[in-house]
């Protein structure tokens, strides 16, 4: 008969003693890196347990240069009061995955030795589809059939229980999701020291953990006399084989409707409401334009005079910047910079504004242009245009047209002139302090993230960062 006074905590710390030859750890950080699709990571930690092996990651990754925001819940009051604290700035919830409400999207969710604790895993995997970003990632690490602990447990409790959930059942499940991709199926092999098991008071801390029972439910009864006996048969070295799988959220292009999209320009445009319906455009590029305010303070940044403006789109930048300055807007798209044009007409700015057909990564048309007192550069943050529109790189250098190159062709025309890039809030932007110094924001509008600003000048002799919070009208 099994002691029901036992903590899972102690219990842990246990079976933990027992486990040797590492852990799936350097294999799981390996497959993030390579499949993550952004460097500012959204992530939500299914059984996050105490939060300190989830800490870990976190560390390993902020390390390598990403960002990463916390949430994470787990049925066990103490174990979230522990990890609250090891995650003070993060959202820690107690309760249960199914029953909560989620707000937001996340570009992870990850399941740790966890995944095995649902009844019913089609629904759970269900719920993270609908709150998984383009391109997040579905992490799952839980041991394989050829597992000796796993074949211990079906053993001991049965091939019909929670716990009898391998990595192999994990990529069925996910395969029967079309909107799932497997990008990652890793094995790693350790050792488990069945030695340690044998004494009776820390086989029954083993079982505890092992049996995958929630820990709400308690463990059953009834199985300790027939483990003694198995684990008495096992070597004291035996083999264990943790799978780590990652499945990855394919990109759909947005379901845009006009109506949509005029929703969109009502909130980043309030100044203007009755001229939402007027402005013309795609409605891809009306759905990538930037919001007033943001073009505003950089705006005001800009000393007066001529302003070259690249990949202007259908001009929604343009237009703000041509309240105070007379603006030379490019793109390669001339419907779009037909469009552009109207938009001008429409806010009353076309005296100030001039679009080009150019090519942006032409050095020849771009020095024809003339000379500007600031050059500001919104580029298409995908690697390629066919590509559904979030489909982002976390390489700032992978869009179009390249920023690296575009850069080193503005400086050979425009050595003094200030450069200004608003680059998307999911790539690794560190990585322009390469180009040179450079000034880096993150900017905020009414608390959210939006993008950053990156800001080369040859008077800054040191790249630095700095946050920028703007509020839309209305808003105190």
């Amino acid at each position: 008969m099994m002691n029901n006074n036992l903590t899972y905590e102690e219990c842990l710390e246990e079976f933990k003693k027992s486990l040797e030859g590492g852990s799936e750890f350097d294999i799981l950080i390996e497959g993030i890196v390579k499949n993550i699709s952004t460097n500012r990571i959204r992530w939500f930690d299914v059984g996050i347990g105490d939060g300190h092996y989830l800490k870990k990651i976190v560390a390993t990754l902020e390390k390598k240069g990403f960002v990463v925001e916390v949430t994470g819940i787990d049925n066990d009051e103490k174990s979230v009061n522990e990890a609250r604290s090891v995650f003070p700035n993060g959202r820690i919830i107690h309760g249960d995955f199914l029953k909560i409400d989620l707000e937001g999207k996340f570009d992870v969710f990850s399941f740790n030795q966890s995944i095995y604790y649902f009844h019913n895993k089609n629904s759970v995997i269900e719920k993270c589809l609908k709150n998984l970003a383009e391109g997040g990632l579905l992490i799952s690490v839980c041991w394989s059939e050829k597992d000796k602990i796993f074949q211990f447990h079906k053993s001991v409790f049965g091939k019909w229980t929670l716990g009898a959930f391998t990595s192999d059942n994990f990529k069925e499940l996910i395969s029967k999701k079309n909107k799932l991709n497997l990008v990652w199926d890793k094995l790693f092999n350790g050792k488990v020291n069945f030695k340690l098991w044998k004494d009776q008071n820390n086989l029954e801390k083993n079982l505890y953990v092992i049996s995958r029972i929630p820990v709400s439910e308690g463990i059953s009864e009834g199985n300790l006399e027939e483990a003694q006996k198995l684990v008495n048969e096992q070597k004291d070295n035996e083999i264990r084989i943790n799978g780590v799988i990652i499945a990855k959220k394919s990109y759909e292009i947005p379901d845009f409707t006009r109506e949509k999209i005029e929703n969109i320009l009502k909130e980043r445009f309030p100044n203007y409401p009755k001229k939402i319906s007027q402005i013309k455009g795609d409605l891809e590029a009306l759905f990538m334009g930037s919001w007033e305010r943001e073009t505003e303070y950089l705006s005001d940044y800009i000393d007066s005079g001529r302003v070259l403006e690249i990949c202007c789109a259908a001009g929604l930048k343009s237009i703000i910047l041509a309240k105070k300055h007379k603006v030379v807007a490019i793109d390669i798209n001339e419907n779009r910079l037909n469009n552009a044009r109207d938009n001008a007409v429409l806010f009353e700015v076309a005296k100030n504004t001039e679009f080009k057909n150019v090519n942006a990564d032409d050095l020849n048309e771009l020095k024809k242009l003339g000379d500007f007192d600031a050059i500001y550069i919104d580029v298409d943050w995908r690697e390629d245009l066919s590509h559904p529109i979030k489909k982002q790189n976390i390489d700032p250098f992978k869009t179009c047209p390249r920023t690296d190159i575009l850069y080193k062709n503005l400086r050979k025309l425009h050595p003094k002139t200030p450069i200004i890039f608003k680059i998307s809030p999911f790539v690794r932007v560190k990585d322009l302090t390469k180009l040179d110094s450079c000034v880096i924001e993150e900017l905020y509008i009414d608390g959210k993230f939006l993008s950053y600003n990156v800001y080369f000048d040859p008077k800054i002799k040191k790249s630095r960062w700095q946050a920028i919070h703007l509020f839309n009208k209305g808003v105190i």
